[in-house]
Parts: structure tokens; C-alpha cells; sequence
């Protein structure tokens, strides 16, 4: 039996409906949350027709599944992922997003290793510790957290526009440039 966690990697976040799509392999049983209640707390476990029949009423839980404000809104926010096209554009923001995060790391390769992710899953490697990247982009106002292997990780919202890009690049820049005075 295949199982899959797209808790965080699910509904859009890398530019298809789960990210196994891009692999072309289907789980037997799948976990879902966060981007399915679009902020409302929520989580599901999806599973074949094979895989559901060993799970029995009780025998698998969820803290926020199943009631009926949480599936409301889950519902909502299916209701515009599934829109023809929508996937599409988060698609294209998250190339355009891509291509400026890769200039920027080519401009500044003494702080920014690699970009890597997919879609709107994105991460900066860094070279210097990602705490002193995140606390400047938070003192400029961009809010970014820190991830494993000295990674800063941006997760923006599917509906992010270029001009939303646009105004995080600007404050990337200006926080990667006063690092690499400082580092001088």
C-alpha cells in the first residue's frame, strides 16, 4: 500500500491539485489539510476504494475533519480551485516568482546556495545561517520562516499575483543587499 502526506504539498501548492501528479505514480491512501479549508482548520484522509475497505468506522481520526463549518469551507475553496484555468495561473506566477528568486540567487550566490521547491512550495538554500535572511526580511516587512537544512522558505497564497512578486522581490533584494554590505 502507497500512502502519501500532501498535508502541506496538496491542493494547488505545486501548481497541480496534489503533487503526485507530477509524478505520475496514485497513492492508496492520501492525507490532505491546510490549503483545503483555505485557512480553516481541516484535514481528510482519501483512500481507493481498495485501501478504504480496511478502514472501518473508528479507525482512523482526524482533529479537524468532518464537521460541518470545516467541510463548508473546504467546499468554497473547491469551488475556485476547480475553476478551468485557475491551476494554470498559479502555474505562471510561480514560474514568474522562480525566475526572479534565480536572478536573484545568481546576483548574490555569497548568501542564496540554490532555490529549489515546486510551484508555490518555494525554498532559498542558504549560505549564511537563514535566521539572519529571515529576521531582515521581517524587519523590511516580509514574512518568511525558516526550514530545515538552512533553508528560507516563502509559501505564499495560491491567488498571488505578479505584483505581489514584484513587491517581495523588492524587499528580497533590499534585505540580500544590506546582508552582503554587511558580510563586506
Amino acid at each position: 500500500m502507497l500512502i502519501f502526506d500532501e498535508v502541506q504539498t496538496g491542493m494547488g501548492r505545486t501548481g497541480k491539485f496534489f503533487a503526485y501528479e507530477w509524478s505520475g505514480v496514485v497513492p492508496d491512501v492520501m492525507s490532505v489539510a491546510k490549503g483545503f479549508g483555505g485557512g480553516f482548520p481541516i484535514g481528510a484522509c482519501l483512500a481507493s476504494e481498495k485501501a478504504a475497505r480496511a478502514l472501518g468506522p473508528g479507525s482512523h481520526g482526524s482533529t479537524f475533519g468532518g464537521n460541518p463549518l470545516a467541510a463548508s469551507a473546504a467546499n468554497a475553496v473547491l469551488d475556485v480551485m476547480l475553476v478551468p484555468g485557475f491551476f494554470d495561473g498559479v502555474e505562471n506566477v510561480a514560474e514568474y516568482f522562480w525566475q526572479q528568486l534565480r536572478s536573484l540567487a545568481k546576483k548574490y550566490p555569497s548568501i542564496i546556495e540554490e532555490v529549489r521547491g515546486l510551484g508555490l512550495l518555494i525554498g532559498l538554500k542558504c549560505v549564511i545561517e537563514n535566521t539572519k535572511l529571515v529576521g531582515k526580511l521581517q524587519e523590511h516587512g516580509l514574512l518568511a520562516i525558516g526550514a530545515g537544512d538552512n533553508v528560507v522558505r516563502f509559501v505564499p497564497p495560491l491567488i498571488i499575483e505578479e505584483s505581489h512578486v514584484n513587491e517581495a522581490m523588492a524587499i528580497l533584494e533590499k534585505s540580500l543587499a544590506e546582508l552582503s554590505k554587511d558580510m563586506a
